[in-house]
């Protein structure tokens, strides 16, 4: 696997569409991180992953939403406003 470092056209691009000014360390400082992001993205395509079913969450978590429940305890309409308890 040959490794790619970004140029530093390439890191200035990315710089401009980010709205960020860079000096001369920076570049290079983003020249050599990006570069090492890319390689390690390019070595997760060699995982085989035929067996692994497609999945949108990391948990088994179905619902995290709880309904809303609004009692007449907890506020009180009153002329048009609602009343709250104190936070301060």
């Amino acid at each position: 696997m040959v490794k790619k470092v970004l140029s530093k056209d390439e890191v200035l691009h990315l710089a401009k569409l980010a709205k960020l000014s860079l000096t001369d360390a920076e570049i290079k400082k983003y020249q050599k991180q990006l570069s090492e992001t890319l390689d390690y993205i390019e070595n997760l395509k060699q995982i085989n992953t035929d067996k692994v079913a497609p999945d949108f969450y990391t948990t088994s978590a179905k619902n995290v939403f709880e309904e809303d429940k609004i009692s007449k305890d907890r506020i009180l309409k009153k002329e048009g406003f609602f009343r709250v308890k104190r936070i301060l």
